[in-house]
């Protein structure tokens, strides 16, 4: 995912980058209704992990 986000030079996951994600990875089960939940996770595990790293 890091690679990602500096590729697209954004600092949060978009909803299009993880629908890019779901699919490289051939991932079921996460369908439009499911993707909202999933990037307020990814999301905010990526502000605690920079908050914690910022210490």
């Amino acid at each position: 995912m890091p690679a990602l986000l500096e590729r697209d030079g954004n600092g949060a996951i978009t909803r299009v980058q993880l629908r890019e994600i779901i699919r490289r990875q051939g991932l079921t089960g996460v369908g439009n209704d499911r993707l909202g939940l999933v990037l307020q996770e990814l999301r905010n595990a990526d502000i605690t992990t920079t908050r914690s790293t910022a210490r």
